[in-house]
């Protein structure tokens, strides 16, 4: 009986991990991207200030660059580019 118990204790704790694991990863990619886009914002905005085309740092900023990555950077700028 208590062979069963520790193996059903192992199994959900494995389960556990590799659950928590992906949410962990997921996490931390989104903070890679976040922090990559707060240096690609900056980036662009010292090329893109004489044409009058800056975008603002902000959390929502980070956040649309944090999920979307280089896309996200792209349709700041070019949102920024036709409201402007």
């Amino acid at each position: 009986m208590d062979y069963w118990l520790w193996m059903a204790i192992a199994g959900m704790g494995f389960v556990a991990i590799l659950f928590f694991n992906r949410q962990v990863k997921v996490l931390f990619n989104v903070v890679k991207n976040a922090v990559l886009g707060v240096l690609g914002i900056l980036a662009c905005n010292m090329l893109l200030a004489p044409m009058g085309v800056m975008i603002g740092v902000n959390f929502l900023t980070i956040f649309i660059v944090g999920v979307l990555g280089i896309p996200g950077l792209l349709l700041l700028y070019l949102t920024q580019w036709m409201v402007g």
